[in-house]
Formats: structure tokens, sequence, C-alpha cells
């Protein structure tokens, strides 16, 4: 990959497992739980309570001993890690004590309530005995209830022997799997030392795109890559990291995208590796709702077939991992349905074991959601390959915001009030806080109140709300018929508390009119890059790379807020000459002056048509305009050759309206599409399915509230409000639809931008460099003849 490139040097290092871990892997069995309900600040709580046991006990008691052992003779080396609760290393025998919170009745808690307790507290004795040397250790599991702040201990007593045979027989099974796992990663950096690129030669930038990726992972940097469609992008960034990874620089691969069409892709570029001689792991995870057998998402076992046993289960499906290389979302499924298993949370047990989890950008940046299972414990080197990273900051905008509104307040208030009236009381005050927000907001020009700082009566109202909320979901975990709208609810408000934790300077929280009575209240991120910086800690190495990221320092500043990280913009791979990109400057599209443009448009579109039969695709800024030139069109075109971008289209909606765009199409097809929507991006149109792209207007976001916040907080900081606001999010769109036009290095296709603004400097400059043999046209005739000329040449 680089000449620099280095091999791993310790060919048989230790491996490192949690005492947890290892119990876990090899003991866990029963039900996938239901999740009863879980406090929202349950892990917090749990630490405040084994604290508050270890506080109370005796002098002479030692709190949070780290115990570290290695396995004796292990192949391949193993080390157990972990904490003891509490140990009084003093007394005869020596008492090692394992603490347990629960929100349970400790009447409901026996001696063998959870058999996972006394393994782990039975690692730790070994482990403690071993180290000095005991012949027998007597051991106190205690479990504390939260609410009671009671406890209730359970005492047993184990010889040196019965604690040696326990612990062999846990890290023997534990080492049987391991070792697989190990031949497993022999055998992959074998082949992927041995790996070629998988293609006959590298596509003109292609290779430097790749080098710079290896370098990034081997410098730990994180690196912004511009590069145009055709380049390449995904197998010049998984190849260099597959590499790297099989050099012991990374141990695993989150390639995050945000839409199916890049998991395809990805997918793809891994199996092309593949089919030359490369072994590889990977996994593609599918949301919850999505993958779900029993819909809507149920996971009592009593209800749900694949909760049922599924740790019993699990262990045998993952033996699949001696058979597959490749676990897309039907492969889980088939392999799901085969066991009787989750297919969700086989897919997070898979993961565990890949190379590479191709993935939501969610898994790893939203607070919310978040893999903590790699996350949490340890920092390992991973990758992270953030694929159509220009759609990053607007969905790192939504995870770290939040939001309520009066209607759902008042509609559950007067649900609960005859079944649960203390709750609805509790939510009588919310409403009370949000109707003079309200009264508030009529005195505003713009219809909305905006805070920079928390709204801390309202605040408080939820707090007492979801205090309340947690003690009655708690006790009733039986499905009332207004349950799941109430806890809905409850996690509305779980992550609106959670969002003012984060609240900074980067922050506003406003209340915002809608309709006759109904108001939003919402904590809005305006800057990403502060709340991103935490994410970005757990890897190793970032790479973000886009078709469209331009200007540059724009998506710098707001994805890391730094503009000194390393960057590379590639030029397109394609002949300039095989596209005529136009610019029609004497029609505009401002909001002001669209009634007297639609004529205009519709002339301009059927001139463009009229020049060549085949596949065409105009792009508006909203459904308003898009309908108004689509009536105007409707008589100049034969029935059937105008589709129409419908809002919220099904999934098999989508699919048939791109079906149409066939290269076997003997008439003229033109789709009208927003800009920004489902076909802005991420559709792969090749050849004759698509040989012409309009642009109406340069892809102004809607004037809005959060636009306009967005705008100040930015012209505070550097000046640029509108820029950062409307102006680059704009032009993105605008480059991401022309990027359908030009697929491959045999394409040829016209693209035409309609709005003078395109000719005006603060736009020209943000022009990409193969736009550089743009033409300027005054009207639909002269745009027809340019047309005609273009299509004529061979």
């Amino acid at each position: 990959m680089d000449n620099d490139a280095t091999s791993p040097i310790d060919i048989n290092p230790p491996h490192n497992v949690s005492v947890r871990s290892l119990v876990e892997f090899v003991l866990q069995s029963g039900d996938l739980s239901a999740g009863g309900f879980q406090r929202r600040d349950r892990a917090q709580l749990g630490t405040q309570g084994h604290k508050r046991v270890q506080r109370s006990r005796p002098e002479g008691y030692e709190a949070e001993v780290e115990i570290i052992h290695q396995v004796e003779g292990s192949d391949p080396p193993l080390v157990v890690r972990g904490r003891i609760d509490g140990l009084y290393a003093g007394t005869d025998p020596v008492i090692i004590e394992e603490i347990k919170t629960t929100t349970l009745s400790l009447a409901l808690v026996s001696e063998d309530h959870n058999p996972l307790h006394w393994a782990q507290a039975q690692c730790y004795a070994y482990m403690y005995a071993r180290q000095h040397h005991l012949n027998e250790i007597i051991i106190h599991l205690t479990y504390y209830q939260l609410d009671s702040r009671e406890e209730k201990t359970f005492k047993r007593r184990f010889l040196w022997a019965d604690l040696e045979t326990f612990f062999s027989n846990l890290t023997t099974r534990y080492l049987d799997w391991f070792r697989k796992v190990q031949a497993w990663q022999t055998r992959r950096d074998q082949s992927i030392a041995g790996l070629e690129f998988p293609y006959e030669e590298y596509r003109s930038g292609q290779r430097d795109m790749a080098v710079m990726v290896y370098r990034t992972i081997r410098e730990k940097e994180r690196a912004y890559i511009q590069s145009p469609t055709g380049v390449g992008k995904t197998i010049a960034t998984l190849f260099p990291s597959v590499k790297a990874l099989g050099q012991g620089l990374a141990e695993k691969i989150f390639y995050l995208t945000a839409k199916t069409s890049g998991r395809l892709v990805a997918e793809k570029a891994l199996d092309d590796m593949r089919q030359s001689n490369l072994y590889f792991r990977s996994v593609t995870l599918t949301a919850r709702e999505k993958i779900c057998f029993c819909p809507p998402v149920n996971c009592d076992p009593e209800v749900c077939i694949f909760a049922r046993g599924y740790f019993d289960k699990v262990k045998d499906a993952l033996e699949e991992l001696d058979r597959h290389q490749v676990f897309t979302r039907p492969v889980i499924e088939e392999l799901a349905r085969k066991y009787e298993i989750c297919p969700f949370e086989f897919s997070l047990d898979l993961a565990l074991w890949v190379d590479c989890i191709i993935c939501d950008y969610n898994y790893v940046f939203d607070p919310r959601v978040y893999l903590h299972r790699f996350f949490d414990l340890t920092i390992e080197p991973y990758i992270f390959l953030v694929d159509e990273a220009h759609n990053l900051p607007d969905r790192a905008r939504a995870m770290y915001s939040a939001e309520l509104d009066k209607s759902t307040v008042l509609q559950l208030q007067r649900v609960l009030k005859p079944h649960v009236p203390r709750l609805a009381k509790e939510l009588a005050e919310i409403n009370k806080i949000l109707l003079e927000k309200r009264k508030a907001c009529q005195a505003e020009d713009t219809g909305a109140l905006i805070e920079h700082e928390l709204p801390e009566k309202l605040l408080k109202a939820i707090r007492e709300f979801s205090n309340k909320a947690e003690d009655w979901l708690v006790v009733n975990q039986t499905a009332a018929e207004f349950r799941q709208e109430l806890l809905e609810f409850y996690f509305l408000c779980s992550n609106y508390l959670r969002t003012a934790e984060y609240f900074d300077t980067f922050y506003v929280s406003y209340f915002e009119r809608r309709g006759q009575s109904d108001l939003k209240a919402k904590l809005f991120c305006l800057d990403p890059a502060p709340m991103l910086t935490v994410p970005l800690e757990r890897s190793r190495a970032t790479v973000f790379f886009s078709a469209t990221l331009l200007p540059m320092d724009y998506f710098m500043k707001l994805l890391t807020g730094q503009t000194d990280h390393p960057r590379r913009i590639f030029e397109s791979p394609f002949p300039q000459e095989n596209v005529s990109l136009l610019v029609h400057n004497k029609i505009s599209t401002k909001y002001a002056q669209r009634a007297d443009s639609y004529v205009a448009i519709a002339e301009t579109v059927e001139a463009t048509l009229n020049t060549r039969v085949g596949n065409y695709l105009v792009y508006f800024p909203s459904y308003v305009y898009l309908n108004e030139v689509a009536e105007r069109l409707k008589g100049r075109l034969p029935e059937g050759q105008l589709l129409v971008q419908e809002r919220g289209m099904t999934e098999e909606a989508r699919d048939e309206f791109l079906a149409q765009f066939s290269s076997s199409n003997e008439k003229t097809l033109v789709g009208f599409a927003v800009m920004g929507g489902v076909f802005g991006e991420g559709i792969d149109l090749v050849g004759e399915r698509l040989i012409g792209v309009v642009i109406v207007g340069v892809g102004l976001p809607q004037l809005g509230l959060e636009r306009d916040l967005i705008k100040e907080y930015f012209d505070s900081r550097s000046g640029s409000g509108f820029a950062y606001a409307y102006q680059y999010p704009g032009f993105n769109r605008v480059l991401q639809a022309t990027g359908r036009v030009i697929r491959t290095d045999t394409d040829r296709g016209i693209i035409v931008l309609i709005d003078e603004r395109f000719t005006h400097s603060h736009y020209r400059n943000l022009f990409p460099s193969h736009w550089k043999g743009y033409q300027v046209v005054k009207d639909a005739r002269e745009l027809e003849g340019k047309l005609n000329h273009f299509w004529s040449q061979k």
C-alpha cells in the first residue's frame, strides 16, 4: 500500500478479556429480556448504589480492587481482568464482596436469583486466592435495593480446589472458542498480506486516495476527501483500511453510511476483494424496527419465540461464522429464522466477531443508540470510514437536539387522567408552562421565543413527571392500553433532559407556535462539531469522504471544528468533453419571482427534451414549485412521459419510479424530483438510463426559524452566517443532483442550471474544477442550439 508500511511485530500477543465478558459469553442462558422498564439514569444510580454500600463498610474494607490474572500455559495467552467490588483482606478466611443493585423488591431476590452473579464473584475469588495462596475464601453476594436502600447478602464458602476447577472449565470453554477466532484472524491476515488491488488497474486518482487513507490510519489522523463520482471512493477507502487491519494497525472497521445504497456499495467492494482471495468477515446492521420478525417490536419472550431462549440458541448460531464471511440483512434473516433467534440481537452479537461493521451513522455518533459494547469499556484501534460525509452535519444536529410539543402533552394528559391521575397532574403542570410560553410567542414578530439559556422551569416540571413516570413504569410492567403512549413520551422527556446536560454556547432553546393551539419546545444544536468530539475520540483514525465536500473548510468546521487536518480534493476522472454544462442566467427562481418563472422553466425543460430522445431528471427546490411547472408541461408532453415525485413515497414506489428509467426506452421520459430528497443523491442511473439533469434554483433550504438561528450563530463567529445556513447546504444539493448524470467514463450527458445567481461570483467560486467549461445561455432557443451541437458531436 505504501513504501513504509510495516508488518505486526508481536505474532501472538495476549488476549485480554474482562471477568464479566468471560462469564457472560460462556454461561449466559435463557430468554432475551423484554427489557422491562429501566430508569433513565439506571447506570448512574447503580454506580451511586455501589459507592453507598462500599462507604457503609467497616475499617479494613477495600473497595474497587483491580485484579489481573494470566492463565498459565494457555494457548493463546489469555489475560483476565476485573475489579473486586469489596475485599476484607484481613479476615480469616478472606472475604470478597460482589455488589449488585436492583429495583426489584428484595423479597423477590433469592440466593440463586442470577447464577452469573455468583460466577463473576467466583472468578474474582479464584484470581485473588491464587495470587495469595489461599486454601479457601468466602464470597458475600450483596443486593442493594435502589429505592428502599436496603441490603440483602448471601454468603458462601469456597475451597481453592473447587474454584480452580470452576475457573479452569470456564477459561477452557472460552479458549476453545477464541482459538477458532485466532485461527480465523491468522488466516485473514495471511490473505490480507497477499491481497492485491481487486481490479485490473486503478482509476485516475484512486491510488492516491488509497495511499492517503492508509497514511491517515497509520498516523492516527482525521482526513477529509472530496472525490467525484467515478473515482471509486468506496474501494479506495476500504482496500487500505483492510491492509491496515492486517498489519495490526486496527482492530475493526466501521463503514458508516446514511443510505441503503451506500451499504450495498460497501458490501460489493468487500465481495470484490473476497474474489481476490481475501478472507474477511463483515456484518451489515439494520434498524431493529426494520428487521424485527414480530412487528411492532415486542421482545417479551411470552410473545416472541425469537426472544425465547435466545442465549441458549445463539451459541449454535454463532458457529455459522465458520461457514459464512458475509452477514448481510438477507443472510442474517435466514439464519435467525433457522435458529429461531432475534435477527437484530444476532447481528449485534455477530458484530463482536467480524472484521468490518457496515451501519448507519447513529451506531457510532448518536448518544441514544450508539454501540455501547464497543465504545464504553475500552478504546480499541477502530477505523471510522464516514461515507457521504456531507450528510453528517445535519444528521448530527438532529442527534444532539431534542423537542417536545404541547399537543402530545395535552393528549397524554387526557388519556392518563382516569387511570393515573398523579401523572396527569404532572403533565398539566408541563402544559401550563408551555401555554405560558405560547402566549409569550405571540409578542414576538416571528411567532417564536428564542432563549440562550436553559428553560429551567420547564426542565423542573419535566423532571418531576419523569421521576413519577419511572416509578409507575417500574411497578407496572404489564401492558396497560396507554402504556406504550406513556413510554414513548417518557423517552422524549428523557432525551430532552439528556440534551439539557449538553447545553452550551453552541445550543439555543426555542419555543415556536404551530397552528392555532400547538407549540414546539426545542433544545437545538447549532454547531455539531463540539458534540462529535467524544465519539470521534473512540477511533484510531477517521476518514470523511464524499463527492460533495465543498467548500471543505465549511465541512471541517462543522465536523471537527478544525481546519488543520489532512485534506484532498480529487479531480473528476471522466473526460470533460463528455458533458455539456449550461447555465441559464435570465430566469430568477428567488421566492418573490417564482410565480413569474413557471412558464419560462417549462419552456426551458421542453427545449432540453427536444434535443435528444432519452431519460431526464428535473430537480426543484420544493414540491409546490415542482407541481406548478408540471401543470404547465403536462399538455406539451405525451401521456406517460412525465413522472412526478410524490410526498412520502414508499420504498416500493421509489423503486418503481427509478425502474422506469430504462436504457431501452424508445420515447423520452422526464422525472420531476425535489432537490435534497430521496432521488437527489444515492441513485445510480448508468449510461442511457439518464442522459440529462436540469436544476431549478440554487438549492437553498426553505427559509425557517432553525436556519435563521444557524445564520445568526455563525454570523456572530465568522460573519458567514448566510453561507453556513443557506448557501453552502443548498449548493451541496445542486452538486449531488448534477452528480447523477455522469457515472462512468463512457457516459455522455447534459446539465442545465437555471438561475441567474449561478453566474454570480459567490456561486462561481464554489464550482468544482470539472465545471470550468460551463457555458451561459440567455433563452431556450440558445440553449437548444448548444445542446443540439453537443449531441451532434461523436
